[in-house]
């Protein structure tokens, strides 16, 4: 597994990232996300992210809401998703821990047996289909979106968009 720095430094030495834009957690931060969504640990690879530039990592992506505010009311949002859109039963998710959201029907998570893992794949809920395991690992999925970011910031470009 690459560390955040190997795997981030990349986009921020060619400039498709700022530097300033990549702001990390607080150890106190974090330890506050895990008390919101009800858990004592988090994947090694998550806790490093969140560390190195996940404070407000839309500088990655924009396809879902997983700042640390949001994430701090993620696993309510994520408990409504099920509870009150789909009609289903929270209880498979009660000991996870949701990173992502996306659009009030998508949330990508952490069962609870992959909370001890370094670099576990995660779960996507996705409405009314069961839960998907990923599959790639969380840090495969970083690297995911590291390899589409030259495209992403060119079409944005183009738009007219920052």
């Amino acid at each position: 597994m690459a560390s955040m720095n190997e795997l981030f430094q990349p986009v921020i030495q060619s400039g498709l990232v700022t530097p300033q834009a990549v702001r990390g957690c607080t150890d106190a931060e974090i330890e506050e996300l895990m008390r919101a969504q009800g858990v004592t640990t988090l994947p090694g690879s998550y806790r490093e992210f969140l560390t190195y530039g996940g404070k407000d990592p839309y500088w990655l992506s924009r396809n879902g809401e997983w700042d640390f505010n949001w994430l701090l009311e993620a696993k309510e949002t994520a408990r409504e998703i099920v509870v009150e859109d789909y009609e289903g039963t929270f209880e498979q998710f009660s000991d996870s821990f949701v990173f992502q959201t996306h659009q009030g029907y998508i949330f990508q998570y952490f069962a609870a047996e992959d909370l001890e893992a370094d670099d576990p794949n995660f779960w996507i809920y996705e409405g009314d289909k069961p839960p998907q395991r990923s599959k790639v690992t969380f840090t495969g999925w970083l690297n995911e979106l590291v390899e589409f970011l030259p495209r992403v910031v060119e079409l944005r470009r183009d738009l007219g968009f920052s």
